[in-house]
């Protein structure tokens, strides 16, 4: 679902995505999608989107994407020099002549043209708009769970580092081979709480991205009952597939919790091989914690 953009009149109204009956203040090109005031002021605060450009005032979009021509949307799958011109209810599928007479025949079919009037005002359409608004809300606070847990991870990562060398500054002779083997420990720790993390926030991203293309994709067609309801159908099955990987990715952003902890007894930490500090196994909890023990 390509899409393109070309600049319109500052007669334009354009709305909000997430909002909807709020008119848009600003739209972000990286995202493709229209901001209300509140919304704008959301989308600057976070990391995420610190980099993106947003356009207001009259150098702000009409939205025009551009995507599946019309003649592809009409075309049977099966049959492409067909149109469709039948959907039927048995299968949940829209097709052409030939397919009635040869898969569908005897089931419940309906001609597209007659049941597809006034089809922006049905509940089916209102529902998958809603989803997209709804679910576009969804990624953004699931990107901003990401942001705040990579700067914890940071933040985590810096005051132990700090511990373990005030700790070294008291047994500074032996310490100097085992603090290398911690500090890699904590990197490593590190690295796979950020790649695991960074990997969600990328999914997300992608997720966002086809949500707005996708919805961009239906407004092209709402001055077409016929094209709109088609390219709704085509949208639903994307639907499922887009929520699941939220589910997934919400489901995993978390960071391991880890502590530095000093060991008081430093002589006989000093005789010890493997003294100063150990990391820990991982915990319980909703956080797999990790932590340097005594």
């Amino acid at each position: 679902m390509a899409s393109s953009l070309t600049l319109g009149s500052t007669d334009d109204t354009m709305f909000c995505h997430l909002c909807t009956s709020v008119r848009a203040s600003a739209y972000c090109m990286e995202c493709q999608i229209y901001l209300c005031p509140s919304c704008e002021g959301q989308h600057k605060k976070y990391p995420t989107f610190q980099d993106h450009r947003l356009l207001t005032g009259s150098k702000m979009p009409s939205f025009y994407p551009t995507g599946h021509g019309t003649d592809d949307l009409n075309k049977c799958l099966d049959h492409p020099q067909e149109e469709i011109k039948f959907f039927c209810a048995s299968h949940k599928e829209v097709y052409c002549c030939i397919c009635n007479t040869t898969k569908h025949f005897g089931c419940q079919q309906k001609y597209i043209p007659d049941i597809c009037k006034d089809y922006i005002k049905s509940g089916e359409y209102n529902d998958l708009t809603a989803f997209f608004q709804n679910t576009t809300k969804s990624t953004i606070n699931c990107l901003q769970d990401i942001d705040n847990c990579i700067k914890k991870v940071d933040q985590l990562s810096s005051s132990q580092v700090e511990k373990l060398r005030k700790l070294k500054a008291l047994i500074i002779a032996y310490l100097d081979q085992r603090e290398k083997e911690l500090l890699q420990e904590i990197q490593l720790n590190r690295d796979r709480d950020l790649a695991a993390l960074q990997k969600l926030q990328t999914s997300a991203k992608n997720i966002k991205s086809d949500l707005s293309k996708a919805l961009a994709d239906l407004k092209i067609h709402e001055d077409n009952s016929n094209d709109l309801f088609l390219a709704t159908k085509r949208a639903q099955f994307l639907i499922n597939n887009l929520k699941s990987a939220l589910e997934d990715i919400t489901s995993k952003t978390m960071y391991h919790e880890y502590d530095l902890q000093r060991d008081p007894l430093v002589e006989i930490l000093m005789k010890n091989k493997e003294g100063m500090a150990q990391l820990a196994s991982p915990g319980q909890g909703t956080y797999l914690g990790y932590e340097i023990s005594t």
